[in-house]
């Protein structure tokens, strides 16, 4: 299992498929990111300390807002992150800043307003919070120790780097017939949203080690019960439809986190052990998703024809018969007493995925762009996925359908082996260990003088640094 950073703190409600359970509503700030350490003590109700389950180190929230009483804070400190073990709530004092990374403001003056405080002496550590409260939509506020580094640090080192999605060809294994490829291999996209061929496991024909890179697993257990007098335990047909919905997600990437035999930690809530009916694991919210009723586009799909003929455009999880999938969770939502109107106004799933979609850029500030000699500045850290787009050009999304958008004029990769790119490099140039992804031959279009145009630099896949509007010089 890779180590992940601080920042993904932020992704905590995102598991390989669904996790249905948003991170807490109440990660939010104080009344202004400006006040001094007296202001907060003197406003905090209390304070939780925890330790982040995905970068392994503490963390303390502050409970600010007016609506939290001591039964509220101390509710939330018992779950403060999924996957998080209990917090310890202390009523009446401020977190400790002896030695902090920085602060985090989310939602200043709300009713329900946090300050997150990140504790530590690393200066190596500074990018991963100030990316965990950028996604957080707070504002990071760095201490001593991270000034000057704009709150980027070093960037996304290869240890827990996002790995491209890979092909892989293997021959069948034992007792399965001839794969579908000519040579009768069979070949599957090692990938989050990738599926081996129908009638087969994926875990038999590629890696789960990639996809852990791709999104971030916890381990959560949300416990859950089937009823032993449950008329579905001796239906016939519902056993066919489970057996024929539990064999098209062993076919996915999806059982990496969401199988206790194959998850290196425990399963990520819902898995496909959790008998007798497993689906019963799953939240309302996750079977909606499931059934479609919950968009979940944010987190990207193959093309059906290029993934072994899994459709996961109308489903939260892909399937080679769309119909049957949904008339499968459909039921099941019919049998919890929930209909499609319930999700009539559900905002899409996907969290900071979906949020970095639907982005809107402001104007760059403080030299960010390129300027008359075509240096390329950001700010935020080293970078590993550089942009220049159209003005009006779509947010790039995660790999392998949102990650190039139409409007893109040239994209440099860094491979996720190497360092990443400090600030400064020269537009349409390919540093060592980089690629020029986009235009994939040619060079880069040249700038137009007077000519807006749009910077999209990414520390990694979904993790952006800068994203701003600038006129060329």
């Amino acid at each position: 299992m890779h180590r992940l950073h601080h920042s993904f703190f932020f992704l905590a409600s995102i598991s390989c498929a669904d996790t249905a359970k948003e991170a807490s509503e109440s990660d939010t700030a104080t009344d202004s990111a400006g006040e001094s350490d007296s202001d907060v003590t003197e406003t905090a109700l209390g304070h939780c300390s925890y330790i982040n389950p995905f970068s392994a180190g503490s963390e303390c929230k502050e409970y600010i807002g007016s609506d939290w009483t001591p039964d509220s804070a101390e509710v939330d400190c018992n779950a403060p992150l999924p996957g998080a073990d209990a917090g310890a709530f202390t009523l009446g004092s401020a977190c400790d800043r002896d030695a902090i990374l920085g602060e985090c403001f989310i939602a200043a003056g709300e009713p329900t307003a946090n300050t997150l405080v990140f504790p530590g002496t690393s200066a190596a550590d500074c990018g991963g919070v100030a990316f965990g409260c950028d996604f957080a939509q707070g504002e990071f506020v760095p201490a001593e120790v991270c000034e000057g580094t704009t709150g980027g640090g070093g960037g996304v080192d290869s240890d827990t780097a996002f790995r491209p999605f890979e092909q892989v060809c293997v021959a069948p294994i034992s007792g399965e017939s001839a794969g579908s490829s000519p040579d009768g291999e069979v070949c599957t996209w090692q990938a989050i949203s990738g599926n081996t061929e129908e009638g087969r496991r994926y875990i038999d024909y590629a890696s789960c080690e990639p996809v852990y890179t791709q999104r971030p697993y916890f381990a959560v257990d949300i416990g859950w019960e089937t009823n032993a007098n449950d008329p579905r335990l001796t239906d016939p047909d519902f056993q066919a439809e489970l057996a024929w919905v539990t064999g098209q997600v062993e076919s996915a990437a999806c059982v990496c986190c969401h199988s206790d035999q194959i998850a290196p930690d425990g399963p990520s809530m819902w898995f496909l052990e959790a008998g007798p009916i497993w689906t019963d694991s799953l939240t309302d919210t996750g079977a909606a998703v499931m059934a479609g009723w919950v968009d979940s586009t944010a987190f990207g799909a193959f093309e059906s024809a290029d993934n072994n003929g899994f459709d996961r455009s109308s489903t939260g999880v892909a399937t080679t018969d769309v119909a049957r999938m949904l008339a499968f969770w459909e039921a099941d939502l019919a049998r919890r007493g929930l209909t499609r109107a319930d999700y009539a106004d559900a905002a899409p799933f996907g969290g900071p995925l979906y949020d970095q979609l639907v982005y809107e850029p402001s104007a760059c500030e403080n030299g960010e762009g390129i300027d008359a000699d075509g240096v390329m500045t950001w700010s935020g850290g080293d970078a590993r996925y550089v942009y220049l787009l159209q003005p009006e050009s779509d947010n790039p999304g995660v790999p392998p359908n949102l990650d190039l958008p139409a409007d893109t004029l040239w994209r440099l990769d860094v491979d996720w082996t190497a360092p990443p790119l400090q600030s400064g490099i020269s537009y349409g140039s390919v540093a060592e260990d980089s690629v020029q992804a986009f235009p994939e031959s040619g060079d880069a279009p040249p700038l137009v003088s007077g000519e807006v145009y749009y910077l999209y630099v990414l520390a990694d896949i979904y993790q952006p640094l800068t994203r701003c509007l600038f006129t060329a010089e």
